[in-house]
């Protein structure tokens, strides 16, 4: 387990029975897309720990208030080494307060019905493996947590394929969602357990990008997640044109039951022809509009204050998506 400074029976006890109540006790699979008034009250959901203060106004855009928008940094993830997660989650709690990603690359299958990634070290990291990473890191958090620590933490996988890494078939995709879901659910509970949930709470997250994979797989391990979490699952991924369809795009961002886009907006055209227009399209074709939660920026293009106010002018230019902005909150950057 190698948790630092628990070495309790209880905790891997506790971490191995919510496991099983994730196989047991959650609700059965559903292909549903979320209703309007259900994707509304997500859209709305108080995802943090505390709330934090409101950052938007008429004022906003000429103040250029976007530019202290908080943004912690998200990480491509190269270890699930016990020492390297809990300094990661040390130095994530004295930074910014806010949403951050925890990316563990592509999906694969390890055999005997066991799932994991193939992260940006070069490792294949087992579900089990990313699950003591994360607590980890979560513990990093708490023990090094300041007045200002207050973070919602998303453990992403892609849906990027390679080789044999995971075989082309609906069921291996759903199946390798269920695991994803579980792992996040047993480290939510870890941190409830712990009371390091007034600092930090654990969501899942999909790099979901449409030149990866097809929609078929890619709604697969969605709807498999779904299936048996009801924690937040995030879209980190594009909506790069040409190769699925709207209704497609925003179902793996916003339709499924528990998803939320925060989409890269690593140039002003993924915020305008991209994005905001899929949230038009959403306004007259879904019912309404998507609640794009944040932004996602690297080190390419846009910084992350532009890569903001791009999605912030985008979704104030319409009527039907202004009345998200309420709830467009997050800000971060991947390295």
């Amino acid at each position: 387990m190698h948790l630092k400074r628990t070495g309790s029976f209880l905790v891997v006890l506790a971490l191995a029975l919510s496991i099983l109540a994730g196989r047991m006790l959650l609700p059965a699979p559903s292909t549903q897309a979320a209703t309007t008034n259900a994707g509304t009250a997500k859209g709305k959901l108080q995802l943090l720990p505390r709330p934090m203060h409101p950052l938007h106004s008429s004022a906003l855009l000429q103040t250029k208030a976007w530019s202290s928008v908080p943004t912690p940094t998200s990480l491509y993830e190269a270890t699930t080494n016990a020492r390297t997660m809990y300094a990661q989650g040390c130095n994530a709690a004295r930074g910014a307060p806010g949403l951050l990603i925890l990316d563990w690359g592509q999906p694969v299958y390890m055999g005997y019905g066991q799932y994991g990634t193939y992260d940006f070290g070069g490792h294949d990291d087992s579900d089990t493996a990313i699950l003591h990473a994360v607590a980890n890191f979560a513990q990093g958090v708490w023990y090094c947590r300041t007045r200002s620590t207050n973070i919602a933490l998303a453990i992403g996988e892609s849906n990027y394929y390679s080789g044999n890494a995971l075989p082309l078939t609906t069921s291996a995709w759903y199946a390798d969602g269920q695991q994803w879901g579980r792992m996040v659910n047993a480290v939510q509970s870890f941190v409830v357990n712990n009371h390091y949930n007034t600092v930090v709470g654990i969501y899942g997250a999909g790099d979901l990008e449409t030149g990866w994979e097809n929609f078929t797989l890619t709604s697969s391990l969605v709807n498999g997640y779904n299936s048996v979490s009801s924690r937040i699952y995030f879209d980190f991924g594009d909506d790069a044109p040409g190769h699925w369809t709207n209704y497609q795009v925003w179902y793996v961002a916003y339709g499924a039951r528990d998803n939320l886009p925060i989409p890269e907006i690593y140039y002003d055209a993924d915020a305008t022809y991209d994005w905001h227009a899929l949230n038009l399209w959403a306004c007259s074709h879904a019912g309404g509009p998507m609640y794009i939660r944040g932004v996602m920026a690297t080190f390419i293009g846009n910084t992350p204050a532009q890569a903001w106010s791009a999605m912030y002018r985008a979704t104030a230019s319409n009527s039907c998506t202004a009345r998200t902005l309420p709830w467009f909150t997050f800000s971060t950057y991947i390295v």
